[in-house]
């Protein structure tokens, strides 16, 4: 079973922190439909994504 590579991500959502709304990243979407977090600065535990 040949495997896809990620090639092309585009964005997809924000990601906000939970308690100031504050964009603390954006969720991409690889053309394998594998889904990841790009963040501004380090990893944000309590998040809403818009």
């Amino acid at each position: 079973m040949s495997r896809q590579k990620r090639l092309q991500a585009k964005a997809v959502r924000r990601i906000l922190n939970a308690r100031t709304r504050e964009v603390v990243g954006w969720l991409y979407q690889w053309n394998t439909g594998a889904l990841v977090p790009r963040w501004k600065d380090a990893p944000v535990k309590e998040v809403v994504y818009e």
